[in-house]
């Protein structure tokens, strides 16, 4: 804690330091386009002095900017915007100036101003947060979950679980569209994809109507680097070491290729992963109905995961109004493992009624792939575009296991569980800025999917048996759902309004067969209608306040929905709810942000309410025996506040705090749980340059618990120190990173409380953990894959698995 208090002090010292600046001229000006002479929104105006920027601003949304700089002479004012050449002038700035209207002319740049600009790290809108990892010095070198701990809103629990403002019913999308793997497998994704491959991270709180209206929390869009447009080739490679306290060592590897030639372009890219892990927990369940008092475990388990993933991106622009994009992405993640636990049942006064050992071998895997394509059409003006969009996406599930009873259970039982989906997604969007005051946008959504879900097993009840066919189920799924929305957007002065609303319409139809080869059949209709409401406000160009409005959904998925009854241990029984609706959620944002060179602040207060949040929920029977299934009668409020400071004080050294807190109370009548809490997160990170081409990065993480109705984890902390040095005029780069270098073994609680049975789990896995990491870089251009406005975004499924969360108990 004593780095906590040192780099708090130094924050609240930089504060200081940048509030104190002496007030120097102003320059103003309107941007326009040339052609059709209306405004050109949030432009970025830059002042130089011998290719150095002195200051960096956002013109407003109707044009207008203010920059602000110390007197001198020979300025270089450039102006630049996404689809306009880049606009440059002499400056002489003695006095506060007006230099009127200035207008852009559309196209390519077909010159580059070279200048060191300083980029804001967070900003914020009425819709989402976004944290720029290009603008991170820590990116090169580390791995997304070290950027994710930095992000407001966003915390990371003691197993590695994503949190969203303290919770885990989010999506996940990847360039706007969703892989079932990443929403499956963040956790572990996140540990091995280089940060460097991500140009932002977009954490979507209150989604317009374009996004698919799923997920209560909100929605999590990692976007993919897209460099700047010229002609030529680059690429990297690299190659990393992973060791930790008790587990052997594990490496990570990756490569980055792209190339630029006349109006084609296109961008390769790959990463691996592998890395061991070893964990023990410890469990106590009391069941308060039962002889069968008290269930205790120990469990010891070894696994070895790996990860990889090749994308290729390519875009083809043969004039200036026509573009067409692909998109080919393949992976996946396979883990082996294998598990030792002991189990005992006991009577009220601890006495020992019964005990048995399984032995677990596990192999999962998960390939993936997917083909996405885009053609957009620009009208001839900034902004009004048609957009055809087309996804193919092909996921397979296995999990493989072979469990071996001994004791009280003498029976082995080999099961091979799996799944396949095949997806097609058809969208079309039309965006259209009317005039300078006004815009609208519509667009049309179809997504089909077909899944199968076959389970097989075999049991021999003992030695000296044969094995007979066990426990069977195979499932048919297939899915329709079909969206709607439209939008409006004004703007005035320095207002802005947003507002629209989406319909969607889901047909779930299953043909399925039991463990008894009985053919059974269920299907679930759907129908929404989801409004966004925006306001916004700008001041001034470096302030902006906004509000908001919307609903999200929790749709439940397959598994959720299915009555087929599962039973993965003998102790522990699952099966769904074809019955369950779709949960709406409410939700209100109110957004505040500051932006200037030296300092900026984001801040935030959000609130939400559910009147039929979906849960799953367990009771225990009189042998204790646990049993799990879904409702939709959870009761849901919550208040929440997240904050960001980041303080550049000079090009050698930033800090950056952010921090949040949620206050939620849940009811639940069902089962008569009623509870309510606070969770707080808290992050604090600097960089500092030290000698030429070389930076030290430092950082500290605390997160309070989560709490869900009944169920509520431990506190963590964790602490960080890497050291990244390049050489040979930047191609090559080592960098070492040591993750709670002091602390090697991380202690982790869990809680679940109801009616019929109370749980207490510990666990305990490596925490200490060092990588190194070597990286080139080679070629001498860089390229940009233009990407289209719109494309596939799917974030309409709710898993029966949380990302970050715990489901109720």
């Amino acid at each position: 804690m004593k780095l906590h208090t040192l780099l708090t002090l130094l924050l609240l010292l930089f504060t200081g330091f940048a509030l104190g600046a002496t007030p120097t001229p102003v320059l103003r000006g309107k941007i326009i386009d040339r052609q059709s002479k209306s405004p050109v929104s949030y432009a970025t105006v830059t002042l130089a002095l011998d290719h150095k920027a002195v200051k960096a601003e956002a013109a407003d949304a109707s044009g207008r900017f203010e920059i602000a700089a110390p007197a001198a002479k020979g300025y270089t004012l450039a102006i630049t915007m996404i689809g306009y050449k880049t606009f440059t002038r002499e400056i002489d700035l003695e006095t506060s100036t007006d230099l009127g209207t200035l207008e852009l002319d559309a196209g390519v740049t077909v010159e580059e101003v070279i200048i060191e600009v300083f980029k804001p790290v967070v900003k914020v809108d009425a819709e989402k947060m976004t944290y720029s990892v290009e603008n991170d010095p820590q990116a090169s070198g580390s791995t997304i979950d070290e950027i994710i701990r930095k992000v407001p809103q966003l915390s990371i629990d003691g197993e590695g679980n994503v949190l969203l403002n303290g919770k885990g019913d989010y999506k996940i999308l990847l360039n706007g569209h969703v892989s079932t793997s990443y929403n499956n497998n963040f956790k572990e994704i996140i540990k091995s994809m280089p940060a460097d491959q991500i140009s932002r991270i977009e954490v979507i709180t209150n989604p317009s109507v374009k996004y698919d209206a799923e997920g209560t929390s909100g929605v999590i869009n990692l976007v993919t680097v897209k460099k700047k447009h010229e002609f030529g080739y680059n690429g990297s490679l690299y190659a990393g070491i992973i060791t930790s306290s008790d587990d052997p060592a594990g490496y990570n590897a990756g490569a980055n290729f792209s190339l630029q030639k006349g109006k084609f372009a296109m961008n390769l890219q790959g990463w691996y992963y592998d890395a061991p892990m070893h964990s023990t927990i410890l469990s106590r369940q009391e069941n308060f109905d039962s002889e069968n008092r008290y269930n205790d475990s120990r469990a010891q388990s070894d696994n070895k995961f790996r990860n990889g993933t090749i994308n290729l991106d390519m875009s083809y622009q043969p004039d200036t109004l026509n573009l067409l994009t692909l998109n080919l992405s393949y992976g996946g993640y396979k883990s082996t493992g294998h598990a030792t636990s002991d189990f005992q049942l006991k009577n009220p006064s601890l006495e020992e009624l019964f005990r048995y050992t399984e032995h677990r071998h596990n192999l999962y895997s998960a390939p993936t792939a997917s083909l996405t394509t885009n053609y957009e059409h620009t009208f001839g003006r900034a902004g009004h575009v048609l957009t055809f969009s087309d996804e193919v996406a092909h996921e397979k599930f296995n999990a493989d296991s072979d469990n071996e009873y001994q004791g009280g259970y003498t029976h082995r039982k080999i099961t091979d569980n799996g799944s396949t989906s095949l997806s097609n997604t058809f969208q079309i969007d039309y965006a259209n800025p009317l005039s300078e005051h006004h815009s609208v946008e519509a667009g049309i959504k179809h997504i089909y999917r077909h899944n199968t879900t076959p389970m097989t097993s075999l049991v021999r009840p003992d030695p000296d048996t044969d094995y007979a066919p066990g426990p069977y189920s195979d499932m048919d799924y297939r899915q329709h759902i079909l969206a709607l929305y439209a939008g409006y957007g004004i703007t005035c002065a320095k207002w802005s309004a947003r507002v629209g609303t989406r319909m969607e319409r889901t047909w779930n139809d299953a043909e399925a067969e039991d463990q008894d080869h009985a053919r059974y059949s269920f299907r679930n209709r759907q129908f929404n209608i989801v409004p966004f409401v925006s306001i916004s406000f700008l001041p001034r160009p470096t302030h902006s306040l906004s509000l908001s409005y919307t609903q999200r959904l929790q749709r439940p998925s397959v598994q959720m929905l299915s009555p087929a009854v599962e039973s993965t241990t003998p102790l522990y029984i699952s099966y769904g709810n074809p019955d369950l609706e779709a949960a709406v959620s409410h939700s209100f944002a109110l957004n505040y942000g500051y932006y200037s060179r030296k300092w900026n602040l984001m801040a935030g207060v959000t609130s939400s309410f559910s009147n039929n949040l979906m849960s799953m929920y367990s009771t225990a029977d009189d042998k204790g025996v646990v049993t799990s299934t879904y409702s939709n009668d959870v009761h849901t409020r919550s208040v929440g506040f997240f904050s960001s400071l980041t303080m550049n004080p000079s090009r050698k050294f930033n800090l950056t705090l952010t921090f949040g807190g949620d206050y939620s109370k849940y009811d639940f009548d069902r089962m008569n749980i009623h509870s309510d809490h606070f969770n707080f997160n808290q992050n604090l990170n600097m960089n500092i340059a030290l000698w030429k081409d070389a930076w030290f990065t430092a950082g500290e993480f605390y997160y309070s618990g989560y709490n869900f109705l009944g169920a509520h984890t431990g506190d963590y902390f964790s602490y960080y120190f890497s050291l990244k040095q390049e050489f040979l005029k930047k191609r090559l780069e080592l960098s070492i990173t040591a993750n709670d270098l002091f602390s090697p073994t991380l202690k982790y609680t869990y809680t679940v409380e109801n009616p019929t049975y109370r749980l207490n789990q510990t666990s305990r896995q490596a925490l200490r953990r060092v990588r190194f990491t070597l990286r080139w870089r080679f070629g001498h251009k860089s390229v940009r894959v233009k990407t289209t406005r719109h494309t596939i975004k799917n974030d309409d499924i709710m898993e029966s698995k949380q990302q970050g969360g715990t489901v109720a108990q």
